[in-house]
C-alpha cells in the first residue's frame, strides 16, 4: 500500500509499504481522509515524542474492510473514526481513569504506524461508528474536536467570564465555537492574520485583536482588569509567556497549544501566588470522542469552513510546507473513498 513515511527528522517520502495485518481484536480501516495537525509538524521537526521511521497521521476516518475473529461491534463496510490513543487499561493511571496518561500508551501516528496511508489497523475498542449523515470533513474532525471537549472538561468557564483565545488556527476556531455555548460574556481572539480573525468573529467571537505592537492597548480597552480565562492555542513559547500579562487575578490559564519538547518559558512564582492563578494543561483527550461526534452530528460545531485544502497523498510534502508557513487552515488528505 502507499503511505507517507518520515524516515528521519525533517524528511518525508511516499513509499510502498506492507499493508497492516488484522489481529483477532482488531479492525482494518481503509482510510478515506486524514487531517494534518500541528502535532504532525512537531513530529516532522523532531520536537515530539516520536522516533523514526514513522508513518504519521492521527486524525482520520475510513471504511472497515476486515475485522478480527473476536470483533463484535463492526462489520465490513461500516464507517468509523478511531481514537488514536491506545491505553493499556491496566496501569495505575488507567485504573484511576487517567487514560491519556497511560504508562504503556501507544498512539497511532505518533509511536506506531498512522493514517497517512491507504490502510491502518486499530483495536475494536478504539473505533467509533459514524452517523450515516456525517460528511467526510466532519468525520475527519472528530479527533481534534475531542481534544477541545477534553480541554473544556479540564477548565471551568463561569457565567459571564471574559475569555481570550490567543491564536485562531483550526483549533482556535473550534475553541471559539465550543466556548460560544459556555456562558462567557466575552470571547476575544488574537492572531496575526486578519482573515482568521474575521472567521473567528463569524463563528461567535465578540472581539478580534491583531497581534502587533498595539495589542496591549487594544486588549486593555476590551477588558481593563484582564481576562478571567486566557487560552493559548499557538504552542509558541514566547507567545505563551506574554499571554500571562492578560490574565486577571483568580484567572485560569489553559495551555492548549502543543509546544516543542524541551522549550521553556519564564513566569514569576510570586505572580502565581499573588494573583491566585490557576494554570491548566490539556493533553490530547480522554474518552471524549462520543461527545465530539454528537456535537458534529447535531450541527453545534461547524467545521466545513475550516478545511482550506484537500490534497492527494502524493502532495503531502507541499501541503505540510504550506501548513507550516501558515498559508492554510486545516488540510485534509483525500486518500480513499467510501
Amino acid at each position: 500500500m502507499k503511505a507517507i513515511v518520515f524516515p528521519d527528522v525533517e524528511q518525508t517520502t511516499v513509499q510502498d509499504v506492507d499493508r497492516p495485518s488484522c489481529g483477532p481484536d482488531d479492525v482494518l480501516v481503509k482510510v478515506v481522509s486524514a487531517g494534518i495537525c500541528g502535532t504532525d509538524l512537531h513530529i516532522f521537526r523532531g520536537e515530539y515524542m516520536s522516533s523514526f521511521p514513522l508513518t504519521p497521521g492521527h486524525e482520520f476516518h475510513g471504511e472497515v474492510v476486515e475485522v478480527g475473529d473476536r470483533v463484535q461491534r463492526f462489520r465490513v463496510g461500516d464507517r468509523v473514526t478511531v481514537d488514536p490513543n491506545l491505553y493499556c487499561g491496566k496501569c495505575e493511571n488507567c485504573l484511576n481513569q487517567h487514560f491519556n496518561h497511560c504508562l504503556n500508551m501507544d498512539i497511532i501516528g505518533v509511536n506506531r504506524s498512522g493514517a497517512f496511508a491507504e490502510y491502518v489497523v486499530a483495536p475494536e475498542r478504539a473505533c467509533y461508528a459514524l452517523p450515516a449523515q456525517m460528511s467526510a470533513k466532519q468525520a475527519t474532525f472528530v479527533e481534534p474536536l475531542a481534544c477541545v471537549v477534553y480541554a473544556l472538561q479540564r477548565m471551568h468557564v463561569n457565567p459571564a467570564d471574559r475569555v481570550l483565545i490567543v491564536g485562531v488556527g483550526p483549533m482556535g476556531l473550534l475553541l471559539v465555537q465550543a466556548l460560544r455555548h459556555s456562558g462567557a460574556s466575552l470571547i476575544a481572539v488574537m492572531d496575526k492574520q486578519p482573515h482568521r480573525l474575521e472567521m473567528a468573529q463569524s463563528m461567535g467571537a465578540n472581539a478580534a485583536v491583531v497581534a502587533n505592537d498595539q495589542q496591549d492597548k487594544n486588549l486593555k480597552a476590551l477588558s481593563p482588569q484582564g481576562f478571567d480565562v486566557v487560552i493559548d492555542a499557538t504552542g509558541v513559547p514566547a507567545v505563551i509567556e506574554n499571554a500571562f500579562r492578560y490574565l486577571k487575578p483568580r484567572g485560569q490559564f489553559l495551555q492548549f497549544g502543543v509546544a516543542p519538547i524541551g522549550q521553556t518559558i519564564q513566569i514569576s512564582p510570586y505572580d502565581i501566588f499573588r494573583n491566585d492563578w490557576k494554570i491548566i494543561g490539556s493533553f490530547a483527550l480522554c474518552y471524549t470522542f462520543q461527545p465530539a461526534i454528537d456535537w458534529l452530528a447535531n450541527g453545534v460545531i461547524d467545521v466545513e469552513p475550516l478545511v482550506s485544502h484537500c490534497v492527494p497523498l502524493d502532495d503531502f510534502a507541499e501541503a505540510l510546507d504550506m501548513f507550516a508557513r501558515g498559508q492554510t487552515l486545516k488540510v485534509h488528505l483525500d486518500i480513499g473513498s467510501s
